[in-house]
Order: structure tokens, then sequence, then C-alpha cells
């Protein structure tokens, strides 16, 4: 049995491309492993809110969403990584005198004020379902009873009138991994028969710690360079075509 992990954006999908479905060459071939046997995973920056139908197929076996924030299989919370109230209200207060804007997320709702076009336009050419826009940050406590309790994103969204003297001076919590500190940490991975495919920074971590990642012919370099191997594009059937090299 192998473990097979896919990232969403750029990988089973690309919105911003035109490709809103997974491809029928790529659900076929996750078909024929599901029925092999093997364990397929969504893993993924997008939170729960934003993992549409046409994503929640019962051929995948868990969702790793929010960067590893929250874990989800069979149905049920297996793990939920939120930040400290207190924390990610010091960085709202931050986000809005600096004038940025910015999501907040829980494990199954994401906010954002209505005053964010930047957002709404990304949200708009992404074609993103209504059904998974973001609720208005006027509702959280009404929706999930805790304000504040999220994840803003990574990283966040500057608008053009962002205070570019303070936020040079602004750092996250945690800076970004490279390939080298990641790749580094490799000898607790798991086992050689897992496989993780991607396109972004965010997918670093994902792809060093399986046995074999697999960058896609579109990714970031420091991916690609991060990468065991190098697909074809998400436009030209480059993933179709490598899981048919999966047995």
């Amino acid at each position: 049995m192998k473990a097979l992990f896919f990232d969403i954006d750029g990988t089973l999908i690309d919105g911003l491309r035109g490709i809103h479905e997974i491809p029928a060459t790529v659900v076929a071939q996750l078909e024929r492993l599901h029925d092999a046997g093997h364990k397929l995973i969504i893993c993924s920056g997008r939170p729960w809110a934003m993992i549409d139908s046409s994503l929640r197929l019962p051929l995948f076996d868990a969702y790793v969403m929010c960067n590893g924030g929250h874990v989800k299989a069979d149905g049920k919370t297996l793990h939920a990584d939120l930040m400290n109230q207190a924390l990610v209200r010091s960085y709202v207060e931050l986000f809005d005198e600096l004038g940025m804007e910015y999501m907040l997320q829980t494990a199954h709702h994401i906010y954002l004020d209505r005053r964010f076009a930047h957002i709404q336009r990304f949200f708009a050419d992404f074609g993103q379902p209504d059904s998974s826009r973001p609720t208005p940050r006027g509702s959280m406590r009404r929706e999930c009873g805790q304000p504040w309790k999220g994840v803003p994103p990574t990283p966040p969204t500057w608008t053009a009138t962002a205070d570019t003297t303070h936020s040079r001076s602004f750092r996250p919590p945690r800076a970004r991994p490279s390939a080298s500190s990641c790749c580094s940490h490799t000898t607790a991975s798991p086992s050689s028969k897992s496989l993780g495919f991607g396109d972004g920074i965010n997918d670093l971590e994902m792809i060093c710690a399986v046995g074999t990642g697999v960058a896609m012919g579109n990714a970031c370099d420091e991916l690609k360079a991060a990468a065991d191997v190098v697909c074809g594009d998400v436009t030209d059937d480059g993933l179709a075509r490598y899981l048919a090299t999966v047995e």
C-alpha cells in the first residue's frame, strides 16, 4: 500500500488557468489507485470551507488542510492547531494599522471584512463557488461563539496602500522553510512508499517528508530543486501521466 498526498491548486486543479475541477484523466488514475488499496490524501493550504463538493470525493481518505493546521478523516477532525486568541487579536490589530487585507480561518469557516476588495476580487477570479466564499467577519461570534479563533493567511495579502516602512519590520512567527533546512530533516520521514505532489512553496515540507516528492512542471523553482521528480504541467495532463506509472 502507498500513501499519496496531493496539493490542490496548481496540482489537482488550477482555477487561475481555467481548470476548476479535477480532470477526468486524473480522476481515472485516482480511481485505479484507490481500487488497488492505496491511500489518497489531500494536502493543501486551503481550509475545509474552501474544499468544495468537486474535491470532496469518496476517493480521498483524508484531508490535511491549512498547511497542516487541520486534519480530517472519515468526517471527523483528527487535529486542529488553532492560534491563541490573544495572538490573533494582536495580528488583526497590526494588519488593520498597516492597511493590510487578511482572512481569518477556523477549522470549518473563513472570515473576511467586506471592505477588502482585493481578496474579494481574488475569489471572483479564482472561480471559488459562492458556498465557499468567506463569511463576513462580523458574524464570527454568532457562528462560532469564539471570535478571533483562527489562522491569518500565509503569507498575508498586502494592499496597495500598505505602509511599507512598517511592513518591512514585520516578521511572522514562523519563517518560510528553505529547501536546505526542510530536506535536512527527512530522517524521520514517512515510508518510502509515500508520494507527495505539489507546485508551491507551501508544499515544500510535504515534498521533503514523503518518500518520493513530485513537483509539477508548473511548480516554483525552489520546489523543483527539492523534489525527487518533476512531472508535466498541470495544464498538460502532467499529473495523470505520472500517476499512470504508479503501481
